[in-house]
């Protein structure tokens, strides 16, 4: 009796030695990726305690294999539109497959995308950024996984390690948090002390350059609100839209050629280094050797268009012109013209119909 006592201590001890162990991962994984989860809140508005807490559940704290071999933070599976790197995986059925990146902070930016390029995730960019437990159900709801149970699942989490805080934080304040948080085990990746540079230059208000020397030491540098505005003028840089040039990559059902959705920012010339095509034979893929206005959200095509649509004719709406119809259907815009005996330039009315297939007799 006495021995199975002893038995008995040992495995509750066991376990509450793992128990403390997973704690301790969790948290490490907290720190390491609090500030990519803000970041990406700040731009696609997904509370950062989801995409943490989904983080942590996903990969098992980071443990995982799709983790460790494939930097998959979330579990995405390949899907028809994938056309990057691939990991085989058994999970609801055997060898299933996997999206492979080359960077967590790349998973993070594609699940970022997912849930914001998919319709059957809509009505989460409705809910408010700070409710959590609706941002939960929802996920589960629209179908992002199979257990039942997964949204109390992301709440516990969430609950547990306060993740909640972070949604009303930008990613300036996030280190900040951090140290608050774990004060014996968090260090800032960004302290002042890792300025490589020995001096900043500002400019003041009357355009003059002042040279502020930067000390070599870990010494706080007193820096004005006004010169710190005037450094970030001087130092904002373009938004880099191809940082993970795979991740926004969709395949059209005609033909299953490769495009882009066109985002602020973006060029033709971008675009062009980004999926090493010159940049002629992109305006030619996308009939824009003679016109280069480009407008937000529209298709840009990453190999040539077919010369017919699936659908066998299109009605026009409102403001469509041939261009806009040949974009949305995969078609050659010359094509387009042939089929329905149109000269270039023509613009069909609202309530036409364009064929799409076969020709106008």
């Amino acid at each position: 009796m006495k021995k199975f006592g002893i038995f008995l201590i040992a495995i509750v001890l066991g376990n509450f030695i793992l128990a403390q162990e997973s704690v301790k991962k969790d948290e490490l994984y907290i720190q390491t990726y609090a500030k990519v989860a803000v970041e990406e809140m700040e731009m696609y508005q997904i509370p950062a305690s989801i995409t943490l807490a989904q983080g942590i559940l996903e990969t098992g704290n980071g443990q995982s294999i799709l983790a460790q071999v494939g930097n998959n933070h979330f579990g995405i599976k390949c899907k028809n539109d994938w056309t990057g790197g691939r990991m085989y995986h058994d999970d609801d059925a055997r060898g299933e497959c996997f999206r492979k990146y080359t960077s967590a902070k790349e998973s993070y930016r594609d699940h970022s995308l997912f849930l914001a390029e998919r319709p059957y995730y809509k009505k989460l960019f409705q809910l408010d950024r700070k409710d959590y437990k609706a941002w939960a159900h929802g996920l589960r709801k629209a179908g992002y996984a199979t257990n039942p149970k997964y949204a109390y699942m992301l709440i516990n989490l969430i609950e547990r390690y306060k993740l909640y805080q972070f949604d009303s934080l930008t990613s300036d304040n996030v280190d900040k948090k951090l140290a608050e948080l774990y004060p014996d085990t968090y260090k800032s990746n960004n302290s002042i002390e890792k300025v490589d540079e020995s001096s900043i230059l500002l400019a003041d208000a009357n355009t003059k350059t002042v040279k502020i020397d930067v000390p070599q030491k870990t010494t706080p540098v007193k820096v004005t609100a006004k010169k710190v505005e005037n450094v970030k003028k001087i130092a904002a840089v373009k938004t880099n839209n191809f940082e993970f040039p795979s991740s926004r990559i969709r395949i059209h059902p005609n033909g299953k050629v490769r495009y882009i959705i066109l985002r602020k920012g973006d060029t033709l010339e971008d675009i062009s280094k980004a999926y090493h095509i010159s940049l002629n034979q992109l305006k030619s893929y996308n009939d824009l050797l003679f016109k280069d206005s480009l407008v937000i959200n529209q298709k840009i095509f990453l190999d040539p268009k077919k010369k017919k649509g699936i659908n066998k004719e299109h009605i026009v709406k409102e403001g469509e012109k041939m261009y806009d119809i040949a974009q949305e259907n995969g078609i050659s815009l010359i094509e387009l013209y042939k089929r329905n005996l149109m000269f270039p330039g023509d613009e069909p009315k609202q309530g036409d119909r364009i064929l799409l297939k076969g020709r106008k007799s």
